[in-house]
């Protein structure tokens, strides 16, 4: 029962794939609430919850790329 690196280092892919998006998503996201106060501006704040809700799709399916790498479950 070894560990299938090619699979793991593809999840951790899509792990470092995701931190600038966890980054990028709350500041785009405030930055959103912030134009439609001052010029009724929605364009931020959709491109923030767009890429709050990539981050997270990715942030499972990088999860479960590693848990299938390390306990050898296809």
């Amino acid at each position: 029962m070894g560990t299938d690196r090619k699979e793991l280092v593809r999840g951790l892919k899509y792990e470092l794939a995701t931190l600038p998006l966890l980054i990028a998503a709350p500041i785009l996201i405030t930055i959103g609430f912030k134009a439609i106060k001052q010029q009724n501006n929605y364009v931020w704040l959709v491109v923030g919850i767009t890429l709050a809700i990539t981050a997270i799709v990715l942030g499972i399916l990088g999860i479960k790329i590693i848990l299938n790498a390390l306990f050898n479950t296809k």
